[in-house]
């Protein structure tokens, strides 16, 4: 192993120490030299293995699908405010579960539309104070494991502003999902085509592509203040703007992809009876996980730039401890001291009776 006597930028690590290195490098050593991308993309899922960044994504998933049901409350009580003002809108709405589903069934889903209209008081009651405490609870998950990955620590400091402030980020990161979300799925449906047959612009050739375009630019914007707001503004601590940014543009194009993806596999889920029974809770749960190990794959890509590591706060290691232990011997003796010395006590006897033998072999000087 060959050694330098000067610091070697280059075998550093992300804490700015040198490391020992073979002198042939193994084969994904080879290209993260040869390749910066590729060392960043390294550093990058190290950072995310290093904190368990799979069991923070499914932890965030179960908060995440226990805060949609307060919020679908608020949602079904926001409609029944809407249908108790419009008296003529609620009866078509009957008449169309009537016709269309009929039977017990329709009797039922009559009478959970007239009780929901009823106590839309209750509902709003209720699920206001539900998705008020588990929305909290949801972004405080949030913050802690996007806080992990940059190894900021998330304690909280005053348990009021905590809250208050995880309240206003809800409300902000929701309405950034709707905007997100809501494009993608206009842009997929057929909601643009009958916008664009309402303002009479389906007769202009080209019309289709560029629609699809603009929704699909539109969504990557979306995307990306999404992205920006969970890795700028979620962590307690500083990030870079250069890399919220770098990491914002990889998470906005990541999750145009999945989104479009899961269009389809909602769209082809609810085709058969298994698949509208189970497929909409699975498909929100796969949704949630892998939306949000996007979010953290993009976290530990913005915080593993050359910008971020250079500001990064490492961890004070634990003092070193020294144990010093006194070990008396015993009266026998150790047997291996013994041995040493008779061996020894052995050559000096052997070395003095050859001086002596010489020594009498000596002849008497002649005069």
């Amino acid at each position: 192993m060959a050694t330098t006597t000067h610091f070697n930028e280059k075998y550093a690590d992300e804490y700015g120490i040198e490391r020992a290195n073979l002198d042939d490098p193994g084969f994904i050593d080879k290209y993260r030299r040869r390749w910066g991308w590729f060392d960043h993309l390294m550093l990058m899922n190290e950072r995310y293995t290093s904190i368990g960044g799979n069991q923070f994504a499914a932890g965030i998933t179960y908060f995440s699908v226990l805060s949609m049901f307060p919020l679908l409350m608020i949602v079904f009580a926001v409609a029944a405010t809407v249908l108790a003002s419009r008296p003529d809108l609620l009866s078509q709405i009957n008449n169309q579960l009537t016709t269309s589903i009929g039977g017990e069934l329709g009797k039922t889903l009559h009478n959970i539309l007239i009780t929901a209209v009823d106590q839309r008081g209750s509902l709003y009651g209720v699920g206001g104070v539900t998705a008020l405490w588990t929305g909290t609870n949801w972004m405080n998950n949030l913050r802690y494991a996007i806080s992990k990955i940059w190894n900021y620590s998330s304690d909280a400091k005053n348990f009021v502003i905590t809250k208050l402030v995880d309240l206003l980020e809800l409300v902000l990161l929701l309405v950034l999902l709707i905007v997100a979300v809501g494009i993608t799925a206009v842009g997929n449906s057929g909601l643009s085509r009958s916008l664009l047959a309402f303002l009479r612009l389906d007769h202009i050739p080209g019309i289709g592509a560029v629609t699809v375009a603009v929704a699909l630019i539109l969504g990557l914007v979306a995307n990306f203040l999404v992205i920006y707001t969970l890795i700028k503004i979620i962590p307690h601590g500083e990030v870079p703007r250069k890399s919220a940014f770098q990491g914002s543009i990889i998470g906005a194009i990541a999750l145009e992809i999945f989104q479009q993806l899961g269009s389809v596999f909602f769209a082809t889920a609810i085709t058969n009876p298994a698949g509208a029974t189970f497929g909409p809770i699975i498909g929100v749960m796969v949704l949630f996980y892998l939306i949000w190990r996007i979010v953290l794959y993009c976290n530990a890509w913005a915080a593993t730039t050359k910008e971020s590591l250079a500001i990064a706060q490492l961890n004070t290691p634990a003092p070193a401890v020294i144990h010093v232990r006194e070990e008396i011997s015993s009266g026998t003796g150790n047997p291996q001291r013994f041995t040493t010395g008779l061996a020894i006590g052995a050559g000096i006897v052997s070395a003095a009776s050859i001086m002596l033998k010489l020594k009498g072999r000596r002849k008497p000087p002649k005069y």
